[in-house]
C-alpha cells in the first residue's frame, strides 16, 4: 500500500463512522487547577477506590475521611471528565510529573517495580505517570458495556412512528474513559513528555489493546488487590499505531489529530517509525483540515 493510498483509507474511516462530534456534546474535560477542583477529583477517587471497591491505594492518606490523595499529588496534573446533561464530574485522571529534584523519588511506581528503567537517573525525568485514572459507578458499566472502557449511550432523538406510538434513537460512544486519556496526553506533551508510565489490571490491558494502544512492560505482573502489570509507552508511538488500529478513538484521543502533531514533533526520534515520517504527517492533516 502507497502512501497516499494509507492516508486515503485512514481518512475514509474517520469521516464514516467518526464519534467526535457525539463524544464531544456528551462530555468535556476540565483541568482541575484550584483547590476546590483538586477537592472534587479526591473525593471522586474515594468514592471509586475506598467506598465502592474498598481498595487500598498504595500510599495514600486518607486524614480527610471523604478524599482519596497522597504525597505525589503536589506534583501532579489532575483533570476532570464532566458529563454535560447532568454537569456532574464522572471521571478524574492524574498525570505525576518527574521531580528535577529527586527524580528518583517521583512515581508511585518506582517503589512497587523494580525494573532497572525507573531506576536509572539519566531516564526518569522524561517519563511522567498515568494514574488514578477512574471512572464513577454509572459510566464503568452499562448493559452491552466492555468493563474497562465502557461505552456511553445518550438518548439522541425520538421519532413518531403512528399515534402513542415513538422509538427513541440512542447514539452509542465508544469508551467513556477517552477523554480522560486525552487529557493525560496533553498534560504529558504541556511538559515535554512523551513517554508514559502506568500499571493496570489485565482486564484494562485488554481495553488499551482494543483501542490500538500499544505497550511495552515492564518485567513480570505485580500483586496488589489481584495481578497488575507495569506498562510504558511512546504517546507519538501508540497514536501512530491507534489510527491504523482503531482511528474512531484516534479521534477522540488525539483531538483530531491535534496532540498526535504535538507529539510528533517532540517525539520523532524516540520511537523510530518510518511510516509516520512528518512528510506522511503533513499529508494526512493537510487532507484532515480540507
Amino acid at each position: 500500500m502507497s502512501t497516499q493510498e494509507f492516508l486515503n483509507a485512514c481518512l475514509e474511516s474517520m469521516h464514516s463512522k467518526s464519534f467526535y462530534p457525539d463524544y464531544h456534546k456528551a462530555f468535556r474535560i476540565l483541568r482541575a487547577d484550584s483547590n476546590a477542583l483538586k477537592d472534587i477529583a479526591f473525593r471522586l477517587r474515594y468514592e471509586i477506590y475506598c467506598d465502592n471497591h474498598n481498595i487500598d491505594t498504595a500510599g495514600s492518606s486518607t486524614a480527610c475521611s471523604s478524599m482519596e490523595k497522597d504525597a505525589y499529588d503536589d506534583h501532579a496534573l489532575h483533570y476532570l471528565l464532566y458529563h454535560k446533561t447532568t454537569d456532574k464530574a464522572v471521571g478524574t485522571v492524574r498525570i505525576v510529573l518527574p521531580r528535577s529534584d529527586k527524580p528518583l523519588h517521583s512515581f508511585p511506581m518506582q517503589f512497587i517495580c523494580d525494573h532497572p528503567l525507573l531506576h536509572m537517573e539519566d531516564k526518569v525525568p522524561q517519563f511522567c505517570e498515568i494514574s488514578r485514572l477512574c471512572m464513577t459507578r454509572d459510566f464503568r458499566k452499562r448493559p452491552g458495556d466492555g468493563v474497562a472502557l465502557p461505552s456511553y449511550f445518550d438518548q439522541d432523538q425520538g421519532l413518531q412512528l403512528n399515534e402513542g406510538t415513538s422509538v427513541h434513537f440512542r447514539r452509542t460512544i465508544p469508551f467513556a474513559p477517552l477523554g480522560l486519556l486525552r487529557a493525560a496526553f496533553e498534560g504529558a506533551l504541556e511538559n515535554g513528555v512523551t513517554d508514559c508510565i502506568c500499571i493496570f489490571d489485565p482486564e484494562q490491558l485488554y481495553a488499551l489493546q482494543r483501542i490500538g494502544l500499544s505497550y511495552r512492560v515492564l518485567g513480570p505482573r505485580l500483586d496488589m488487590n489481584g495481578p497488575q502489570q507495569p506498562i510504558i509507552f511512546n504517546i507519538k508511538h501508540a497514536l501512530d499505531n491507534m489510527i491504523l488500529q482503531n482511528p474512531p478513538c484516534w479521534e477522540i484521543v488525539s483531538d483530531r489529530g491535534r496532540l498526535h502533531l504535538k507529539a510528533n514533533e517532540l517525539g520523532q526520534d524516540a520511537w523510530q517509525d518510518q511510516l509516520f515520517d512528518q512528510k506522511c504527517m503533513d499529508m494526512l492533516f493537510q487532507n484532515l483540515e480540507s
